[in-house]
């Protein structure tokens, strides 16, 4: 959260204070009770586009490790916070510069380094 609060450019003070709200009443699980089909920080995660039926895969990992190149995308990016916290089947969405896009999450094997 410091770093949103220090680049507020990224995220506007309304969505910060919505997210500390969820972060206080978030539950907090340790890495054992986590459901292995659930994707998480360093999962990676493949997804087939709705509209044009192409596939993607992309690694759920910290800010300062995302790699556009190698399909690392940050926790917090649209992208990383859509495919976060969600299971195979699960059907997501966010928005991209030319609108909202809608995928199928195809499949999510955790914990890749």
């Amino acid at each position: 959260m410091d770093y949103l609060r220090k680049n507020k450019g990224l995220i506007n003070d309304g969505r910060i204070a919505s997210l500390v709200r969820r972060i206080e009443q978030a539950n907090v699980l340790c890495e054992d009770e986590l459901p292995w089909n659930v994707a998480c920080l360093n999962s990676r995660v493949s997804i087939r586009d709705k509209m044009v039926r192409l596939d993607y895969t992309y690694t759920i990992v910290l800010p300062e490790q995302a790699d556009h190149r190698k399909c690392k995308v940050s926790v917090f990016s649209p992208i990383g916070s859509a495919l976060f916290g969600n299971k195979r089947g699960d059907e997501i969405f966010w928005h991209a510069p030319n609108g909202k896009r809608y995928f199928t999450i195809t499949a999510v094997s955790r914990y890749v380094k």
